[in-house]
């Protein structure tokens, strides 16, 4: 009997080509995505449910065999830091404590390269104070994963990003290897070894 996956931030890049993924696995036999719109994909595995964020603690518990959470936004997107904490932190938090009481036993969360309290950059603050506070809930197996820095198809331009991926483009491997941008497709594909680990 396979397993059953709840993914949260499916309408991301990472979050979308993970949600494919579970569902082409033969590991998984069901697959829900929560989400605040619809997503845009069918498969006979896959259940989305349009759920409000602010109110995940109020949703039934219903175990899953884990969570993959790539949810997150931009501060463009949120529009101040107060909003960016809510979506990236606040919300994540939520949905890793609704997991715990659930009985998950894993929780998958995607995070970024440099993540730590005591970093000078705000956003990379705020990846390591969640990843800190979903260590302290105390999963059976808590995984953090930090992909690089992400292109595909979004709603939204990302001038800085789109920037930095230019120049990377055009240094050799060998130099910044591990800041060299991925797709989205990529970025779950080129930890291959680590993905069918955890599928």
């Amino acid at each position: 009997m396979g397993k059953s996956a709840l993914v949260l931030g499916a309408t991301g890049v990472v979050g979308r080509e993970l949600v494919r993924e579970l569902c082409e696995s033969p590991g998984y036999d069901e697959v829900e995505a929560w989400v605040r719109r619809e997503i845009g994909f069918c498969h006979p595995k896959l259940r989305v449910r349009i759920i409000d964020f602010e109110g995940i603690s109020d949703i039934a518990p219903h175990k899953f065999d884990e969570i993959f959470c790539a949810l997150g936004t931009t501060m463009k997107q949120a529009g101040s830091r107060e909003a960016f904490l809510r979506v990236d932190v606040d919300y994540v938090y939520a949905a890793a404590k609704w997991g715990k009481t659930a009985g998950v036993r894993r929780f998958v969360l995607v995070s970024a390269p440099g993540g730590s309290e005591g970093s000078p950059s705000f956003y990379l603050r705020a990846k390591g104070q969640i990843e800190r506070r979903v260590s302290k809930l105390g999963f059976d197996s808590l995984q953090i994963v930090r992909p690089l820095t992400i292109l595909g198809e979004r709603s939204d331009t990302r001038l800085l990003e789109r920037l930095a991926a230019a120049v990377f483009k055009l240094l050799p491997a060998c130099v910044f290897g591990k800041f060299r941008p991925l797709s989205g497709t990529s970025s779950v594909r080129c930890e291959r070894d680590f993905w069918l680990k955890i599928l």
